[in-house]
């Protein structure tokens, strides 16, 4: 069995087919989906979903990059949607300073907010990291945000920002990026990662593995992923799937 940790199946882009999509998913040997929240819409969307759906967990929060939706107020509902049964963590929530125009300050009060959110709660944080890496680890030292730990999704960084991730109590999710040729020194560092803290994710429908680039990604597609880390780690399929099946329980608690 394999677990999907992050996937966004609110997305319009599987409204049309997204029960077949969880069949399909069941039929590749992927059993669990988590399903990921950016913001308050989707944040709602998620724990009935999940409810709904015996493989499905939710996961809630509010993405930097939609931070100027993001209000204080809104925390008390946030906290309501995360006390719904099969949510399991709070996210994504972090810093982006990718795109052009992002308020550093705004981000940083979402995130401490949802970091004290994931404390009190006693659950783990979902962390989008994106050219912030140095920013995101102090703030997660400052908020204490270790006594939860929780998982830097989508890891495309450095072995320092994964060693100080690790050190801090999170978790290292990758996904289709390490199956794209030009990813040579991502797939060095996953190398050194111990297979202990590592879990496999799509970020669906976006970024799907190499065997698939072009189409539409979704969890089925996680496969291609546990087979390259496979590869990497110099282990059985098998053991992958065990391995990182256990880790994701284990962070995720379920």
């Amino acid at each position: 069995m394999l677990i999907d940790t992050h996937v966004h199946l609110d997305d319009t882009r599987y409204a049309e087919d997204r029960e077949a999509l969880i069949s399909r998913a069941s039929q590749a040997g992927v059993e669990v989906l988590v399903t990921i929240g950016t913001s308050m819409d989707d944040s709602r969307w998620a724990p009935p979903f999940a409810q709904g759906h015996k493989q499905v967990y939710a996961v809630v929060g509010s993405h930097p990059e939609r931070v100027l939706e993001w209000k204080p107020g809104q925390m008390g509902e946030y906290e309501a949607l995360a006390r719904e049964p099969k949510v399991v963590a709070i996210g994504e929530v972090g810093l982006d300073y990718h795109s052009e125009g992002f308020d550093k300050e705004a981000q940083a009060v979402c995130f401490r907010s949802m970091i004290q959110l994931g404390r009190k709660l006693k659950l783990p944080l979902v962390i989008h990291q994106r050219d912030a890496a140095e920013d995101t680890l102090r703030i997660l030292k400052e908020e204490g945000a270790g006594a939860e730990g929780g998982v830097f999704h989508c890891f495309a960084g450095t072995w320092e920002t994964a060693k100080a991730a690790m050190d801090l109590g999170f978790d290292i999710a990758v996904g289709g990026i390490l199956t794209f040729p030009s990813a040579r020194e991502l797939r060095e560092v996953i190398a050194k990662v111990p297979m202990q803290r590592l879990v496999l994710e799509t970020d669906g429908p976006w970024l799907a593995p190499q065997e698939q680039r072009g189409k539409r990604n979704e969890p089925a597609y996680i496969k291609s992923v546990a087979a390259k880390l496979a590869e990497i780690k110099g282990l059985g399929f098998d053991k992958v799937e065990e391995a990182t099946t256990a880790n994701a329980r284990r962070l995720f608690r379920i």
